[in-house]
């Protein structure tokens, strides 16, 4: 459905006439399809056509209508392809400086249901509304009750336009977000607007600052806040739907932000609907909300992206933060919202989604919600401090924190990437965003400061080799300091703790590696705990093999493509499926005896190979990587499982398996397993 036409196809089996109409507010236009036999959904049993109807300029929707003789087979509403009166008003130049509306702006909040978290956003309406030690409004609020089920809403509602603390419009149908919306729009003439979510909960003065952040600039159009849900917008964890605080802490929260993002406007490619604020020249230039999208999901960034075509900025305002609970009206529907209307922004907006990916890499918001997170107090609880690098297998990062989460313990992660270490708490609180730098003296003494307010009780080493700076870092902190043994190496052993200090090891192969490197070092087994794996009993027929890659890299991909090739040669209807994510999936897949699955967590594993009755698995073969879930889940599989035996022969394999010496090269790897595969 495009703004100059309706194009599609249609196939039918009888012998009836089709027609194809469009009503629209001067009449409705009626076609008789014509089956076209060269289509390719024709059969000698099938009629088929495609169909263009060309739609004539209206400022209302538009019916499309599909019959086969007396039976309708589809009805359509096409969205209005002229904009309205509204929409014609003479738009404002965005590079001509505009002081701010004498008008009060107006918040508008579309209510539907859930009575509870409606009634608690105008309380804290109402509480924003006039700012303390003035006697005036700072904004007035408009309110549309879109034929709310529910009957204290109603009521709720009824009462505060009673009391003239809002202005209410009701619906006497449910018109939806967007139908909603663009009745409210249509009374408010002057002055901006903030379209706000009723599942809100918003702090003192937030209209006024989200204002000053409009008209710092001439060409600022729309302004969204920080919230704990907004997308990319969400703090501590953006992208992410972080816990809905109270209102108290919301007010606490915003208090902090206001000073310390103060005056700050960060460019976004669009705002977001459960709060933002649009000035009377960006909305005069763009309109009301585009009714392609339906219940209110991605109109919003319409109309912001609308917006920056005609010239004006989309930005946030990191001083303000407005609490969001999100979906709270039709939560189990949205994912099927979002894909239904993404289809319709990627007409308009073809390159929007890139420009998302790019900016979720960049992260221009980091440093704002980083100084809000270095204002805000922390827990005082304490912390089990993790450090892993650029080496650290994530997978294995992971484990250890979730093992050390279920102890009770709280875990804040400190992952390395050159001279700088990113701040993140397992738990989702504070710290998200921090970043330390350990390079020089004077970053050394701060950054110390900053993991002290961690109150850290121990520090977990999983990095095999932390340059000198950083260990100087850990070691002012003056607390324990256990060392893992997570890979092939650690490094200088003696760097972070007495030659006594026992090192810990997570299985019983790392074990056995450790005391055969380190006879003289006191090496700890603390066993983490792996997942059970369920597989059905092998059938004799089409088994398959498995392998499950510890990490995605070259060197494994070069041993899987020697694999496949020798298998191929020896046995080529037996399949190869690969449990886990490569550095080239498409590649492998290209071969005729590969099937890669994709990335998977250890417990996904027995579900995942259910499908494909493996008969054999190969796991643990490049690199040592000790504790990795999906590799000590797949070693207790009750199959055959070959893996390198990093214990010298130290540990006897079980019946069946095959352990493989550590120092074979590719092509005798490949050529163990497939002899052992072979005669098993």
């Amino acid at each position: 459905m495009f703004d100059n036409h309706v194009t599609g196809w249609i196939a039918w089996t009888n012998a009836l006439f089709v027609e194809v109409s469009l009503a629209t507010e001067d009449g409705t236009l009626t076609s008789i399809l014509e089956p076209n036999p060269f289509h390719a959904l024709a059969s000698p049993d099938v009629q088929a056509t495609t169909f263009l109807v060309r739609r004539p300029p209206s400022t209302t929707a538009q019916i499309v209508t599909l019959r086969c003789g007396e039976d309708v087979v589809q009805v359509r509403r096409v969205a209005p392809n002229l904009t309205s009166t509204m929409n014609l008003r003479a738009a404002r130049d965005p590079s001509i400086g505009i002081g701010p509306n004498v008008d009060l702006p107006t918040v508008i909040v579309p209510v539907y249901a859930d009575a509870r978290a409606t009634i608690e956003c105008f309380e804290s309406l109402d509480k924003a509304r006039r700012p303390q030690g003035t006697g005036k409004d700072a904004f007035q609020v408009l309110a549309i009750d879109d034929a709310s089920p529910e009957v204290e809403l109603q009521r709720h509602l009824s009462e505060l336009a009673t009391k003239r603390k809002i202005r209410l419009l009701v619906n006497p149908v449910n018109l939806g977000f967007v139908g909603a919306i663009n009745r409210a729009l249509n009374e408010i003439q002057r002055g901006d607007v903030v379209l706000l979510n009723s599942d809100t909960l918003v702090p003192p003065g937030f209209v006024d600052r989200l204002a000053d952040v409009a008209y710092s600039a001439p060409n600022i159009g729309t302004v969204t806040p920080l919230s704990n849900n907004g997308d990319i917008f969400s703090f501590p964890t953006p992208n992410d739907v972080n816990p809905m605080p109270r209102y108290d802490e919301i007010v606490a929260i915003d208090r902090v932000a206001s000073a310390a993002n103060a005056g700050k406007a960060i460019d976004v490619a669009s705002g977001i609907g459960f709060c933002v604020f649009i000035t009377r020249a960006c909305l005069d230039s763009v309109g009301e909300l585009s009714d392609n999208f339906d219940r209110g999901y991605l109109e919003d960034i319409d109309l912001c992206l609308r917006a920056r075509t005609n010239g004006f900025r989309n930005v946030c305002a990191p001083s303000v933060y407005v609490g969001h609970h999100g979906s709270k009206s039709f939560q189990e529907e949205k994912r099927g919202l979002v894909l239904r209307n993404l289809s319709f922004l990627d007409q308009r907006f073809p390159d929007y989604r890139e420009e998302c990916r790019a900016f979720e890499i960049a992260d221009p918001l980091r440093p704002a919600r980083a100084a809000l997170e270095r204002a805000l107090p922390w827990p005082a609880e304490p912390s089990v401090l993790v450090l892993a690098g650029e080496r650290t297998c994530p997978a294995v990062t992971d484990a250890r924190i979730r093992h050390l989460r279920l102890h009770g313990e709280r875990t804040v992660l400190l992952s390395r990437d050159n001279n700088v270490l990113h701040l993140r708490a397992a738990d989702g609180g504070l710290p998200q965003t921090m970043r330390l730098r350990f390079d020089a003296e004077a970053n050394l003494a701060s950054s110390g400061d900053i993991l002290r307010r961690l109150s850290p009780m121990r520090i977990e080493i999983l990095e095999p080799n932390p340059p000198p700076r950083l260990i100087e870092l850990i070691r002012c902190l003056d607390v324990p300091i256990d060392r893992w043994l997570v890979s092939e190496s650690i490094g200088e052993i003696g760097s972070l703790s007495s030659g006594t200090a026992p090192l810990f090891v997570p299985s019983k192969m790392a074990e056995a590696y450790a005391q055969s490197r380190w006879p003289d070092r006191k090496i700890v087994l603390h066993d983490w705990p792996t997942c059970f794996l369920t597989l059905p009993p092998i059938s004799a027929n089409d088994k398959s093999l498995v392998i499950v890659p510890s990490t995605p890299t070259l060197a494994s991909m070069r041993m899987i493509k020697i694999l496949a090739d020798r298998l191929w040669g020896r046995e080529p209807s037996l399949p190869i499926v690969i449990a886990g994510a490569t550095c080239g999936d498409d590649r492998l897949m290209s071969r005729p005896n590969i099937f890669v699955t994709g990335a998977i967590t250890a417990d996904e594993l027995g579900d995942v190979l259910r499908p494909h009755n493996p008969g054999w698995i190969l796991t643990d073969f490049e690199q040592p990587v000790f504790g990795h879930p999906l590799v000590e889940t797949a070693k207790q599989a009750i199959r055959p499982v070959a893996y390198r035996d990093w214990s010298g022969g130290a540990l006897k394999p079980r019946k069946g398996d095959l352990a493989i010496s550590a120092i074979a090269n590719a092509a005798a790897l490949a050529d163990l397993v497939v002899d052992w595969v072979a005669r098993s």
